[in-house]
């Protein structure tokens, strides 16, 4: 019997420990690769086969076989691991080389029989400062995945469009054509089309006055979604049509404070650049809830998913009308 692993690298230091999920998949290392045997040597440069073996912890999917030849690159073991590392971008949206190997493990080590290799996606700065292990993987990893897994296997296009619109942003890494991919997935997810049902739905949904941002290197930037949402609306709109962005307050410096009023030192921060953050730790806040609730139902019918919103949405009103009511 050969054991048949597919993986993806993750980025440095993004995971500081292995991790077994319920769905099969794992995170765990490849080392040592058997790159002198590899049949995609000749197509790789030594600084990617030295950052390869350099990745610490890889997300991968095993199989047992007869034959590692009757494993060919046409199964659906490369699908599944892409679709857990876009469960891993909602969960914690630091980007990644978007490589993805298929190795036979022998006894010296991994032997690498074949590859497929999208587009890199390359994260903002606070995506690539938050912190996997501190995002609740153990618990969320494997309600995030099946939710992904099932809208594609199941083609619901108002959750599939948000997840391919995440990708596309990072692989784009533009600070406002990215920005542009985010906000149409949350456009998309939350059925808006104009400026003040998509302020007050998402609003609703995920709490005008939760924090928009994970924690940081042990600072938590205390902007909420309630402070940004008409802004980026409006900076959408005017990078849709093309039209000049103006100087106030977009093109301002923006600090971001923590928790205690401290500054958060990022390099060059003006407020488009804010908002761009903002766009995708909503979008990716958005898929993740609806997955762990297990809303993809509620999501896929049109009239059940605006109620709920509408729902939601008045809820967070009356809780903004009663003095002591904030929530983070």
């Amino acid at each position: 019997m050969d054991r048949i692993i597919f993986g993806t690298p993750l980025p440095f230091s993004l995971a500081a420990k292995d991790y077994a999920f319920a769905s099969g998949l794992t995170i765990r290392s490849i080392r040592p690769i058997l790159w002198e045997l590899s049949a995609g040597k000749g197509y790789m440069s030594d600084a990617e086969r030295k950052r390869m073996d350099g990745a610490a912890h890889w997300l991968c999917v095993s199989q047992e076989v007869e034959s590692w030849h009757s494993v060919q690159p046409g199964d659906d073991f490369y699908e599944k691991v892409r679709r857990g590392m876009y469960a891993l971008q909602i969960i914690c949206p630091s980007g990644a080389t978007n490589q993805y190997f298929k190795f036979c493990e022998t006894p010296e080590g991994f032997d690498n029989i074949g590859s497929w290799q999208p587009v890199k996606m390359t994260s903002t700065m606070m995506g690539r400062l938050a912190e996997l292990d501190g995002q609740k993987l153990n618990a969320e990893f494997d309600l995030v995945f099946g939710g992904v897994q099932r809208a594609f296997e199941e083609n619901a296009v108002r959750l599939v469009n948000p997840v391919l619109l995440l990708e596309h942003g990072l692989q784009i890494n533009h600070p406002y054509l990215s920005m542009l991919m985010w906000v149409m997935g949350l456009d998309m997810l939350y059925m808006a089309g104009e400026k003040q049902p998509f302020v007050d739905r998402i609003s609703g949904f995920l709490g005008s006055k939760t924090l928009v941002f994970p924690r940081l290197l042990h600072q938590q930037p205390r902007l909420t979604i309630g402070e940004v949402l008409n802004d980026l609306y409006d900076l959408r709109n005017i990078v849709a049509h093309g039209r000049e962005i103006p100087r106030n307050p977009f093109l301002e410096k923006f600090n971001i404070v923590d928790s205690n009023g401290h500054n958060i030192d990022l390099i060059g921060y003006t407020y488009s650049l804010v908002l761009m953050e903002s766009a995708l730790f909503l979008l990716t806040e958005s898929l993740r809830k609806i997955m762990k609730q297990g809303l993809i139902d509620t999501v896929r019918d049109d009239a059940r998913w605006k109620q709920k919103l509408k729902v939601d949405a008045r809820l967070d009103q009356i809780r903004n009308s009663e003095p002591g009511k904030e929530r983070c």
